[in-house]
């Protein structure tokens, strides 16, 4: 996992940065869950790419943990293995098929992806191109953060602090979205006012709940604080959620 070869800067005011970071370890070959996950980022990849705005500033990167460890997978889909480039602009963003395998590495993935983030930020404030928006990150996972030999792992608590002291500097956005086998103890600690518990493997909800983080970064102050930007982001999912079902029974 190499940090050095960056996308080149493009030209425009200023950057959205997308980082999803993603559970494809053995868990997720049971029930369907990889399939779905694959058919949901599809359709997320459609939306994404009809709007004008995330058009022009948007950029993402594909982080996964299980199979092949931890990766940075090209989100353009051109190449089979782990990319070049982390960040694609998302008129770029089409992500391959994840295959799922291996342990739970989830503690490194989400270090990488602050990694990646930093050289991402400083290749584009060398460029003097400015961050439009907060990064936003996006951890999905079934599971439990395992250590090297596949022993559930509590390293995570040193991670959360760390997570904190981005939100607290305005440097960071981090949501925790577990489907069905998630530890619930886990991504409340890691994200306390921003870790979502669904029910099943309801990854097309997962993808809306993304969606709606995006809308509100665009909608808050840049000022806004990071919980008071999570209770905006779940009250928006939540009217939402209720609009989709009501919309469904007529």
């Amino acid at each position: 996992m190499t940090t050095d070869a960056l996308p080149p800067v493009r030209s425009a005011k200023g950057r959205l940065l997308l980082t999803l970071v993603v559970d494809t370890s053995g868990s997720m070959s049971q029930n369907g869950a990889i399939d779905q996950l694959n058919s949901a980022l599809q359709t997320w990849r459609t939306e994404l790419q009809r709007d004008d705005a995330l058009r022009r500033t948007g950029e993402i990167a594909l982080v996964t943990f299980g199979k092949d460890h931890v990766v940075a997978v090209d989100p353009s889909g051109r190449s089979g293995g782990q990319a070049v480039e982390p960040f694609v602009p998302i008129t770029d963003f089409n992500p391959p098929k994840l295959e799922a395998g291996g342990l739970t590495p989830m503690v490194e993935a989400l270090q990488y992806a602050l990694q990646i983030i930093a050289a991402r930020k400083e290749t584009l404030r060398a460029g003097g191109v400015p961050l439009a928006y907060r990064p936003i990150m996006h951890l999905i996972t079934d599971g439990v953060p395992t250590d090297e030999s596949g022993q559930p792992t509590d390293r995570w608590r040193d991670l959360a602090p760390v997570l904190r002291s981005h939100e607290a500097g305005n440097h960071l956005l981090f949501f925790a979205l577990g489907v069905h086998g998630h530890d619930e103890n886990v991504l409340r600690g890691l994200a306390p006012e921003s870790s979502y518990h669904l029910s099943g493997v309801d990854f097309a909800q997962v993808m809306r709940l993304m969606s709606a983080s995006i809308g509100q970064l665009r909608d808050a102050s840049r000022n806004t604080d990071a919980n008071t930007f999570y209770r905006g982001v779940r009250q928006r999912h939540e009217e939402s959620e209720k609009m989709r079902r009501w919309l469904e029974d007529q």
